[in-house]
Protein backbone atom coordinates (compact mmCIF):
# COMPACT_ATOMS: atom_id res chain seq x y z
CA UNK A 1 0.00 0.00 0.00
CA UNK A 2 1.29 3.44 -0.90
CA UNK A 3 1.73 5.81 1.98
CA UNK A 4 0.26 9.28 1.61
CA UNK A 5 0.64 12.59 3.32
CA UNK A 6 -1.43 15.73 3.23
CA UNK A 7 -1.49 19.09 4.96
CA UNK A 8 -3.50 22.26 4.52
CA UNK A 9 -2.41 25.90 4.48
CA UNK A 10 -5.33 28.31 4.85
CA UNK A 11 -5.20 31.89 3.55
CA UNK A 12 -7.69 34.76 3.59
CA UNK A 13 -7.26 36.59 0.28
CA UNK A 14 -9.42 39.65 -0.29
CA UNK A 15 -12.29 38.02 1.56
CA UNK A 16 -11.85 34.75 -0.33
CA UNK A 17 -10.93 31.65 1.62
CA UNK A 18 -8.16 29.83 -0.25
CA UNK A 19 -7.23 26.35 0.92
CA UNK A 20 -3.79 25.26 -0.15
CA UNK A 21 -3.27 21.55 -0.23
CA UNK A 22 0.23 20.20 -0.43
CA UNK A 23 0.67 16.50 -0.77
CA UNK A 24 1.73 13.49 -2.71
CA UNK A 25 2.39 9.81 -2.56
CA UNK A 26 5.60 8.20 -1.50
CA UNK A 27 5.35 5.82 -4.42
CA UNK A 28 5.55 8.58 -7.06
CA UNK A 29 8.73 10.12 -8.35
CA UNK A 30 7.93 13.61 -7.09
CA UNK A 31 6.62 12.52 -3.68
CA UNK A 32 10.09 11.81 -2.34
CA UNK A 33 11.11 12.93 1.17
CA UNK A 34 11.66 16.67 1.10
CA UNK A 35 8.84 17.59 -1.29
CA UNK A 36 7.03 19.54 1.41
CA UNK A 37 10.21 21.40 2.25
CA UNK A 38 10.92 22.26 -1.39
CA UNK A 39 7.41 23.53 -1.92
CA UNK A 40 7.58 25.64 1.21
CA UNK A 41 10.94 27.13 0.20
CA UNK A 42 9.60 27.99 -3.24
CA UNK A 43 6.40 29.44 -1.80
CA UNK A 44 8.29 31.61 0.67
CA UNK A 45 10.73 32.89 -1.94
CA UNK A 46 7.99 33.74 -4.46
CA UNK A 47 5.97 35.59 -1.82
CA UNK A 48 8.98 37.59 -0.65
CA UNK A 49 9.82 38.68 -4.20
CA UNK A 50 6.53 40.49 -4.78
CA UNK A 51 4.59 37.36 -5.63
CA UNK A 52 0.84 37.26 -6.20
CA UNK A 53 0.32 33.60 -7.07
CA UNK A 54 2.21 30.32 -7.11
CA UNK A 55 0.70 27.07 -8.38
CA UNK A 56 2.60 23.79 -8.73
CA UNK A 57 1.17 20.82 -10.63
CA UNK A 58 3.04 17.51 -10.37
CA UNK A 59 2.11 14.17 -11.88
CA UNK A 60 -1.60 14.95 -12.15
CA UNK A 61 -2.06 16.78 -8.85
CA UNK A 62 -2.18 20.41 -7.80
CA UNK A 63 0.27 20.13 -4.90
CA UNK A 64 0.62 23.83 -4.12
CA UNK A 65 -1.67 26.82 -4.60
CA UNK A 66 -0.67 29.98 -2.80
CA UNK A 67 -1.92 33.58 -3.02
CA UNK A 68 0.06 35.77 -0.63
CA UNK A 69 -0.99 39.25 0.35
CA UNK A 70 -4.32 40.55 -0.87
CA UNK A 71 -4.39 39.08 -4.38
CA UNK A 72 -7.81 37.76 -5.44
CA UNK A 73 -7.23 34.56 -7.46
CA UNK A 74 -10.59 34.87 -9.21
CA UNK A 75 -9.44 38.01 -11.01
CA UNK A 76 -7.45 37.79 -14.28
CA UNK A 77 -3.80 38.67 -13.77
CA UNK A 78 -1.63 40.52 -16.26
CA UNK A 79 0.64 38.00 -18.05
CA UNK A 80 2.87 40.45 -19.97
CA UNK A 81 5.00 38.56 -22.51
CA UNK A 82 3.64 35.15 -21.53
CA UNK A 83 0.80 36.36 -23.78
CA UNK A 84 2.94 35.76 -26.88
CA UNK A 85 2.78 32.01 -26.25
CA UNK A 86 -0.90 31.97 -27.22
CA UNK A 87 -0.43 33.07 -30.87
CA UNK A 88 2.17 30.32 -31.21
CA UNK A 89 -0.44 27.80 -30.06
CA UNK A 90 -2.86 29.15 -32.66
CA UNK A 91 -0.18 28.62 -35.33
CA UNK A 92 0.52 25.06 -34.15
CA UNK A 93 -3.18 24.21 -34.17
CA UNK A 94 -3.57 25.62 -37.68
CA UNK A 95 -0.47 23.72 -38.83
CA UNK A 96 -1.89 20.46 -37.49
CA UNK A 97 -5.11 21.09 -39.40
CA UNK A 98 -3.31 21.90 -42.63
CA UNK A 99 -4.37 25.56 -42.64
CA UNK A 100 -0.87 26.92 -42.12
CA UNK A 101 2.73 25.81 -42.59
CA UNK A 102 5.41 27.11 -40.24
CA UNK A 103 7.95 27.15 -43.06
CA UNK A 104 5.63 28.99 -45.44
CA UNK A 105 6.36 32.61 -46.41
CA UNK A 106 4.26 35.11 -44.48
CA UNK A 107 3.90 36.97 -47.78
CA UNK A 108 1.32 34.34 -48.76
CA UNK A 109 -1.03 36.14 -46.37
CA UNK A 110 0.58 39.58 -46.54
CA UNK A 111 1.00 40.26 -50.26
CA UNK A 112 2.48 43.70 -49.59
CA UNK A 113 5.62 41.87 -48.43
CA UNK A 114 6.12 40.44 -51.91
CA UNK A 115 7.34 43.88 -52.97
CA UNK A 116 10.37 43.51 -50.67
CA UNK A 117 12.69 40.69 -51.71
CA UNK A 118 13.85 40.08 -48.12
CA UNK A 119 10.48 40.38 -46.38
CA UNK A 120 9.12 37.99 -48.96
CA UNK A 121 11.43 35.33 -47.46
CA UNK A 122 10.23 35.62 -43.84
CA UNK A 123 8.45 32.47 -42.71
CA UNK A 124 5.70 32.03 -40.14
CA UNK A 125 8.10 30.19 -37.84
CA UNK A 126 10.61 33.02 -38.06
CA UNK A 127 7.98 35.53 -36.98
CA UNK A 128 7.02 33.45 -33.95
CA UNK A 129 10.68 32.76 -33.12
CA UNK A 130 11.79 36.40 -33.51
CA UNK A 131 14.33 35.54 -36.21
CA UNK A 132 12.56 37.14 -39.18
CA UNK A 133 14.69 40.27 -38.98
CA UNK A 134 12.00 42.87 -38.30
CA UNK A 135 12.96 45.78 -36.08
CA UNK A 136 11.76 44.45 -32.71
CA UNK A 137 10.20 47.60 -31.26
CA UNK A 138 9.86 48.71 -27.66
CA UNK A 139 8.69 46.08 -25.15
CA UNK A 140 6.22 48.45 -23.51
CA UNK A 141 4.74 50.12 -26.61
CA UNK A 142 3.71 47.46 -29.14
CA UNK A 143 2.85 48.64 -32.65
CA UNK A 144 -0.47 48.22 -34.36
CA UNK A 145 -0.65 45.35 -36.81
CA UNK A 146 -0.35 47.80 -39.71
CA UNK A 147 2.74 49.39 -38.17
CA UNK A 148 4.26 45.95 -37.63
CA UNK A 149 3.77 45.08 -41.30
CA UNK A 150 5.58 48.26 -42.31
CA UNK A 151 8.49 47.84 -39.87
CA UNK A 152 11.94 47.77 -41.51
CA UNK A 153 14.37 44.89 -41.32
CA UNK A 154 17.48 45.03 -39.12
CA UNK A 155 19.00 41.85 -40.57
CA UNK A 156 18.21 39.22 -43.18
CA UNK A 157 15.55 36.64 -42.32
CA UNK A 158 17.01 33.86 -40.18
CA UNK A 159 20.30 35.66 -39.55
CA UNK A 160 19.68 36.70 -35.94
CA UNK A 161 17.34 36.92 -32.95
CA UNK A 162 15.55 40.17 -32.07
CA UNK A 163 13.01 39.94 -29.26
CA UNK A 164 10.16 42.43 -29.31
CA UNK A 165 6.48 42.94 -30.14
CA UNK A 166 6.78 43.71 -33.85
CA UNK A 167 7.04 40.10 -35.02
CA UNK A 168 4.07 38.89 -32.97
CA UNK A 169 1.92 41.78 -34.15
CA UNK A 170 2.88 41.04 -37.74
CA UNK A 171 1.62 37.53 -37.02
CA UNK A 172 -1.54 39.18 -35.69
CA UNK A 173 -2.05 40.67 -39.14
CA UNK A 174 -1.64 37.18 -40.60
CA UNK A 175 -4.23 35.86 -38.12
CA UNK A 176 -6.72 38.50 -39.16
CA UNK A 177 -6.35 37.69 -42.83
CA UNK A 178 -5.95 33.91 -42.78
CA UNK A 179 -6.82 32.32 -39.42
CA UNK A 180 -10.02 33.84 -38.15
CA UNK A 181 -8.62 36.93 -36.44
CA UNK A 182 -8.32 37.50 -32.69
CA UNK A 183 -11.59 35.75 -31.97
CA UNK A 184 -10.11 32.59 -33.41
CA UNK A 185 -7.53 32.51 -30.63
CA UNK A 186 -10.25 32.44 -28.01
CA UNK A 187 -12.39 29.88 -29.83
CA UNK A 188 -9.60 27.52 -30.90
CA UNK A 189 -7.31 27.56 -27.86
CA UNK A 190 -8.95 29.07 -24.78
CA UNK A 191 -12.54 27.85 -24.91
CA UNK A 192 -11.60 24.16 -25.33
CA UNK A 193 -9.73 24.54 -22.01
CA UNK A 194 -12.81 25.96 -20.32
CA UNK A 195 -11.41 29.51 -20.39
CA UNK A 196 -14.02 32.12 -21.38
CA UNK A 197 -11.37 34.26 -23.06
CA UNK A 198 -9.81 36.24 -20.28
CA UNK A 199 -9.24 39.94 -20.67
CA UNK A 200 -6.94 41.61 -23.16
CA UNK A 201 -5.36 45.01 -23.48
CA UNK A 202 -5.12 46.70 -26.85
CA UNK A 203 -2.82 49.24 -28.41
CA UNK A 204 -4.55 52.42 -27.27
CA UNK A 205 -7.06 50.96 -24.81
CA UNK A 206 -8.86 47.88 -23.48
CA UNK A 207 -9.87 45.35 -26.08
CA UNK A 208 -13.47 45.26 -24.81
CA UNK A 209 -13.92 49.03 -25.14
CA UNK A 210 -16.71 50.36 -27.42
CA UNK A 211 -14.04 51.34 -29.96
CA UNK A 212 -12.39 47.89 -29.83
CA UNK A 213 -12.94 47.27 -33.53
CA UNK A 214 -10.48 50.05 -34.24
CA UNK A 215 -7.92 48.79 -31.71
CA UNK A 216 -5.14 46.25 -32.01
CA UNK A 217 -5.17 43.46 -29.39
CA UNK A 218 -1.78 43.32 -27.68
CA UNK A 219 -0.93 39.75 -28.62
CA UNK A 220 2.60 40.30 -27.35
CA UNK A 221 1.82 41.27 -23.75
CA UNK A 222 -1.87 42.04 -23.26
CA UNK A 223 -3.44 38.79 -22.06
CA UNK A 224 -5.00 38.53 -18.61
CA UNK A 225 -5.92 35.11 -17.24
CA UNK A 226 -6.48 33.84 -13.75
CA UNK A 227 -3.62 31.73 -12.33
CA UNK A 228 -5.68 28.56 -12.68
CA UNK A 229 -6.52 29.37 -16.29
CA UNK A 230 -2.85 29.82 -17.10
CA UNK A 231 -2.16 26.51 -15.37
CA UNK A 232 -4.56 24.87 -17.83
CA UNK A 233 -2.47 26.20 -20.72
CA UNK A 234 0.63 24.66 -19.14
CA UNK A 235 -1.14 21.35 -18.59
CA UNK A 236 -2.19 21.34 -22.25
CA UNK A 237 1.49 21.59 -23.20
CA UNK A 238 2.55 18.95 -20.66
CA UNK A 239 -0.06 16.62 -22.16
CA UNK A 240 1.31 17.21 -25.67
CA UNK A 241 -1.71 19.12 -26.88
CA UNK A 242 -4.41 16.93 -25.32
CA UNK A 243 -7.14 18.09 -22.96
CA UNK A 244 -9.72 15.78 -21.38
CA UNK A 245 -9.18 13.15 -24.06
CA UNK A 246 -9.37 15.55 -26.99
CA UNK A 247 -6.35 16.42 -29.14
CA UNK A 248 -6.61 20.22 -29.19
CA UNK A 249 -3.23 20.71 -30.91
CA UNK A 250 -1.93 17.92 -33.10
CA UNK A 251 1.77 18.52 -32.45
CA UNK A 252 3.27 20.86 -29.86
CA UNK A 253 6.81 19.66 -30.61
CA UNK A 254 7.80 22.67 -32.75
CA UNK A 255 7.23 24.86 -29.70
CA UNK A 256 10.59 23.73 -28.30
CA UNK A 257 12.53 23.44 -31.56
CA UNK A 258 15.00 26.35 -31.73
CA UNK A 259 16.21 27.93 -34.93
CA UNK A 260 19.98 28.08 -35.60
CA UNK A 261 20.02 31.79 -34.74
CA UNK A 262 18.09 31.32 -31.47
CA UNK A 263 19.44 28.27 -29.58
CA UNK A 264 17.61 29.23 -26.38
CA UNK A 265 14.18 30.06 -27.81
CA UNK A 266 11.54 28.07 -29.63
CA UNK A 267 8.10 29.44 -30.56
CA UNK A 268 7.00 31.59 -27.65
CA UNK A 269 9.06 29.80 -24.99
CA UNK A 270 12.58 30.03 -23.57
CA UNK A 271 14.55 26.78 -23.45
CA UNK A 272 16.91 25.46 -20.79
CA UNK A 273 19.56 25.02 -23.45
CA UNK A 274 23.32 25.04 -22.96
CA UNK A 275 24.72 28.45 -23.78
CA UNK A 276 28.30 28.76 -25.11
CA UNK A 277 30.59 31.16 -23.30
CA UNK A 278 30.94 34.75 -24.51
CA UNK A 279 34.34 33.87 -25.98
CA UNK A 280 32.83 31.16 -28.19
CA UNK A 281 31.94 31.63 -31.81
CA UNK A 282 28.57 30.93 -33.38
CA UNK A 283 25.01 32.08 -32.62
CA UNK A 284 25.00 31.30 -28.87
CA UNK A 285 26.75 34.42 -27.56
CA UNK A 286 24.93 36.66 -30.04
CA UNK A 287 21.59 35.19 -28.94
CA UNK A 288 22.37 35.60 -25.27
CA UNK A 289 23.15 39.28 -25.75
CA UNK A 290 19.67 39.77 -27.18
CA UNK A 291 17.82 38.36 -24.15
CA UNK A 292 16.15 41.41 -22.56
CA UNK A 293 16.99 41.82 -18.88
CA UNK A 294 13.48 43.02 -18.18
CA UNK A 295 12.36 39.48 -19.02
CA UNK A 296 15.16 37.40 -17.53
CA UNK A 297 18.81 37.70 -16.46
CA UNK A 298 20.67 34.66 -17.85
CA UNK A 299 23.95 35.18 -16.00
CA UNK A 300 26.02 32.80 -13.91
CA UNK A 301 24.57 29.67 -15.53
CA UNK A 302 25.81 27.38 -18.29
CA UNK A 303 22.20 26.81 -19.32
CA UNK A 304 19.87 29.64 -20.20
CA UNK A 305 17.43 29.16 -17.30
CA UNK A 306 18.95 26.97 -14.54
CA UNK A 307 21.82 24.49 -14.58
CA UNK A 308 20.18 22.27 -11.97
CA UNK A 309 16.95 21.78 -13.93
CA UNK A 310 16.37 19.05 -16.52
CA UNK A 311 17.32 20.04 -20.08
CA UNK A 312 13.69 19.68 -21.17
CA UNK A 313 12.56 22.56 -18.94
CA UNK A 314 11.06 25.42 -20.91
CA UNK A 315 9.12 28.50 -19.88
CA UNK A 316 6.97 31.31 -21.14
CA UNK A 317 8.22 34.41 -19.36
CA UNK A 318 7.36 38.07 -19.09
CA UNK A 319 8.13 41.31 -17.35
CA UNK A 320 7.25 41.57 -13.65
CA UNK A 321 8.60 38.02 -13.26
CA UNK A 322 5.57 36.28 -14.72
CA UNK A 323 6.41 32.64 -15.37
CA UNK A 324 4.88 29.48 -16.80
CA UNK A 325 7.37 26.64 -16.35
CA UNK A 326 6.87 23.22 -17.96
CA UNK A 327 9.15 20.26 -17.13
CA UNK A 328 7.95 17.17 -19.06
CA UNK A 329 10.48 14.77 -17.51
CA UNK A 330 9.10 15.62 -14.05
CA UNK A 331 5.45 15.84 -15.11
CA UNK A 332 5.50 19.36 -13.67
CA UNK A 333 3.85 22.69 -14.48
CA UNK A 334 4.46 25.81 -12.40
CA UNK A 335 2.61 29.13 -12.60
CA UNK A 336 4.23 32.08 -10.86
CA UNK A 337 2.72 35.57 -11.14
CA UNK A 338 3.78 38.75 -9.41
CA UNK A 339 4.85 42.36 -9.69
CA UNK A 340 8.04 44.08 -10.72
CA UNK A 341 11.03 43.22 -8.53
CA UNK A 342 14.52 43.20 -10.00
CA UNK A 343 15.80 40.78 -7.38
CA UNK A 344 13.84 37.88 -8.86
CA UNK A 345 16.05 35.01 -10.04
CA UNK A 346 14.90 31.94 -11.94
CA UNK A 347 17.86 29.87 -10.62
CA UNK A 348 17.13 30.97 -7.03
CA UNK A 349 13.48 29.98 -7.34
CA UNK A 350 14.07 26.70 -9.18
CA UNK A 351 16.88 25.67 -6.84
CA UNK A 352 14.40 25.82 -3.98
CA UNK A 353 11.61 24.08 -5.83
CA UNK A 354 13.65 21.33 -7.48
CA UNK A 355 16.61 20.88 -5.12
CA UNK A 356 15.45 22.25 -1.78
CA UNK A 357 18.44 24.55 -1.43
CA UNK A 358 19.12 28.27 -1.20
CA UNK A 359 21.86 29.29 -3.65
CA UNK A 360 24.38 31.89 -2.57
CA UNK A 361 24.40 35.38 -4.06
CA UNK A 362 26.63 35.28 -7.20
CA UNK A 363 30.01 36.86 -6.64
CA UNK A 364 29.80 38.81 -9.90
CA UNK A 365 27.06 41.04 -8.59
CA UNK A 366 24.01 39.39 -10.12
CA UNK A 367 21.20 39.10 -7.64
CA UNK A 368 20.06 35.82 -6.17
CA UNK A 369 16.64 37.32 -5.64
CA UNK A 370 16.65 37.65 -1.86
CA UNK A 371 16.34 40.75 0.22
CA UNK A 372 16.97 43.52 -2.33
CA UNK A 373 15.14 45.61 -4.87
CA UNK A 374 11.78 47.28 -5.12
CA UNK A 375 8.36 45.92 -5.83
CA UNK A 376 5.96 47.49 -8.25
CA UNK A 377 4.14 47.11 -11.52
CA UNK A 378 0.54 46.18 -12.30
CA UNK A 379 -1.30 43.11 -11.12
CA UNK A 380 -4.48 43.19 -13.08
Amino acid sequence: MRAAHRYAHVLLTGGLLAVVLVGGCAGSRQAAPGLDTRLDLARTYSAQISGDALLVWIDGDLVLEDYPGDYDPTQPHVLTEISALLPSLVALKAAGEGRLALDAPVANALPEWTRDSLKAQITVGQLLGYTGGLRPGNLETPPTYEEAIEAPLVHEPGAGFRYGPTSIHAFGALMERALGSFGGLKEQILRPLGIPGGRWSAVGGPVDAPSARRLTPRLFDGARLTPRELLRVGRLLLQKGRWKGEQIIEDVGPLTHPAPASPGFGLGVWLNAEMPSAESSGPGPAFRRQVPERIMIPRGQQRLIYDGAPPDLYMAAGRFNQRLYVIPSREMVVVRLGRANRTWSDPAFLARLLDGRRPQVPATGETSGEGRGRAGGPRK
